[in-house]
């Protein structure tokens, strides 16, 4: 397949995974290291500090590994904390000099920094404003988005407001994430003001002046239903509304559905909501982001696995997997909302539960796996590209086997090896094959 020139081949990873090393450098506590303290809350005991990579330290290493692969993009993230640790107010320089550094080295190797704002770890000092569910969090988070476009706007071509928002749900209102209530009301307040957070990123944004794009992520697990049995039919219905949907109605369409305004209604856990925060949601964008990993059986025979047992957003089917799924999820998304952006796909992977253990013949880790359901990943980008849609990139999740949130150490998606112990990188056979392809790739263009 010839990709378009400009394709960014690419790896992600976010701060709070990879940077560890505690409250080095001025950073301030995050909601994941206070949550990370709590009896059980991670499944292996682990915490953001040591069960991160040491990126912080590390980050030539982690080039030097980027550009063996042959990336031209790199997706990660800005630690809010580490910036301003108080989440507003006093800017860290010791935080802002050591992104400069990283995305300056970056483009000076030819790779291209794509630059999450929020990832999931809100400075502790904001929540114990009352974070995400109060309603200031806009001001707040529009405060650090300008300082990040007025220190890095002229150095950071593309710039992503807010990774699934859907984290904050399921930590505000399931109790699986940071900060770990368990009130869907404020669950779902918390994940309303983080989309009207999202909209005065952006207007903050095209306030600064700042050149590049900006884009939002949200990730997308489909709901199939297992039969044609109403019941299940309408379970997949439900699942689709409260989930993935409720972020896309309101930041691609035209707002929430009715089904889900009746239902929270009827539950008693509706949010606040203003006008303001409609108009500052709608705010044009360059670029949708996709997450994509598999589509999810449901129906009423199906149990679902908790959400904090893979570290991912929801609970997912590991009996089968379904790369080729991304093709009819985004056509259905760009269908339903008419949607004429470009698309990057900014994160894709495979995830392993446990360890990975080289082969005493050769060393190597052999995640066959991980390969197989790559390549029919990137089979799919290619099948979509020939069908004319405007794919812009393509982000494997992730660089290197890391903190994976409440599944810790437990559940590893890199394709190097990370050990935890010493924090050594070692290439496993995936990333000797992603290597490959990019390069056979770009031999086209």
């Amino acid at each position: 397949m010839k990709y378009p020139k400009g394709f960014k081949f690419g790896v992600a990873t976010c701060a709070a995974q990879v940077e560890g090393c505690g409250l080095d450098g001025g950073r301030g506590e995050s909601i994941w290291d206070v949550f990370a303290r709590r009896p059980g809350a991670i499944a292996d005991g682990t915490n953001p500090s040591t069960g991160a990579c040491d990126s912080y330290r590390l980050f030539d290493v982690d080039l030097w590994n980027m550009m063996d692969l042959g990336v031209n993009a790199y997706r990660m993230s800005i630690a809010w904390g580490r910036v301003m640790p108080e989440g507003i107010g006093r800017i860290n320089q010791q935080g802002v000099d050591y992104y400069k550094r990283c995305f300056e080295k970056l483009l000076k190797a030819g790779i291209e920094p794509n630059v999450t704002l929020y990832h999931w770890d809100l400075p502790w000092a904001l929540e114990n404003r009352g974070g995400w569910m109060n309603r200031d969090s806009k001001y707040w988070f529009q405060e650090y988005a300008a300082n990040m476009f007025r220190l890095f706007g002229d150095i950071v071509p593309t710039w992503v407001t807010v990774n699934e928002p859907i984290a904050t749900y399921v930590g505000y209102g399931q109790g699986f994430f940071a900060p770990g209530y368990t009130n869907k009301r404020w669950g779902n307040q918390a994940r309303h003001n983080i989309m009207t957070a999202h909209g005065a990123g952006v207007e903050a944004f095209r306030a600064s002046g700042a050149k590049g794009e900006i884009g939002v992520v949200i990730d997308i697990w489909k709901r199939i239903p297992i039969s044609d049995d109403p019941e299940d039919v309408e379970r997949a219905h439900d699942e689709d509304e409260e989930n993935w949907k409720f972020y896309t109605d309101r930041l691609l369409g035209s707002g929430y559905s009715q089904y889900i305004l009746d239902k929270f209604s009827r539950e008693g856990t509706l949010m606040d909501m203003e006008d303001e925060d409609f108009r500052l949601s709608n705010l044009p964008i360059d670029f949708y982001g996709m997450n994509y990993y598999n589509t999810v059986p449901v129906g009423k025979s199906k149990v679902k696995r908790v959400a904090g047992e893979n570290g991912g957003n929801f609970a997912e089917d590991r009996d089968t997997t379904n790369p080729e799924g991304m093709a009819p999820v985004l056509k259905m998304i760009m269908d339903m909302y008419s949607l004429k952006l470009p698309v990057y796909i900014t994160e894709n992977g495979f995830g392993h539960a446990g360890a990975e253990t080289p082969d005493p013949k050769d060393g190597m880790i052999h995640d066959d796996k991980r390969i197989n359901y790559l390549s029919r990943a990137l089979r799919t980008v290619e099948g979509m590209l020939a069908e004319g849609m405007d794919i812009r990139g393509y982000y494997l999740w992730s660089l290197m086997d890391n903190f994976e949130w409440s599944a810790g150490n437990s559940y590893r998606y890199g394709i190097i090896h990370t050990d935890f112990a010493t924090y050594r990188r070692t290439w496993k056979k995936s990333a000797y094959w992603y290597r490959d392809y990019i390069r056979q790739s770009l031999s086209h263009l």
